[in-house]
């Protein structure tokens, strides 16, 4: 299981414990991110790989490999917190940078075809109703756009909720 959160120290080492063995485990608090260039290089020049060089430089090999891939996000607005978005971001090495036509829609085309598991838990004491709706939209079209058939979404107010969900996985 590949586990992304943006929670503090102190909020994630309950949540350690809960995961599988071999886990791995990338947080805000801990591993330093670079912002994504939009150079496309992770398409052309060093495909699959960021040419970013920090921890998330082989992020889609450790998507991969872990199959799971779970993220634990505070909604803002509907939308992922700014480092979950930027490890999103940092991934698009896992697609091709050709086109393929989804339920009308284009999107790419997936660069390594292996069953990927999405499971998403974002949480807000004051998310709105219209905020939850754009949250599982943006979801929904991550997992499409990752070519990840298998997702789930979770809204939560507290994060202590999410040891339930992590139990269960």
């Amino acid at each position: 299981m590949l586990l992304v959160h943006d929670l503090s120290v102190e909020d994630s080492s309950e949540f350690i414990s809960l995961l599988p063995p071999n886990s791995k485990v990338f947080s805000k608090e801990i591993d330093n991110i670079k912002p994504c260039l939009g150079c496309f290089n992770c398409w052309v020049k060093t495909p699959g790989k960021c040419i970013i060089e920090d921890a998330y430089t082989e992020m889609p090999k450790y998507i991969l490999e872990n199959g799971t891939f779970v993220i634990i996000t505070e909604i803002k607005y509907g939308c992922y917190s700014s480092y979950v978005k930027n490890v999103i971001d940092r991934s698009i090495g896992i697609l091709l940078p050709f086109f393929q036509t989804v339920n009308g829609e284009l999107h790419h085309l997936p660069r390594y075809y292996k069953h990927l598991k999405l499971i998403v838990l974002g949480y807000g004491k004051d998310v709105t109703p219209d905020e939850e709706e754009t949250f599982k939209e943006l979801v929904k079209g991550n997992a499409i756009n990752l070519c990840v058939h298998e997702y789930e979404t979770y809204i939560i107010k507290d994060i202590s909720e999410a040891k339930t969900i992590l139990k269960n996985l």
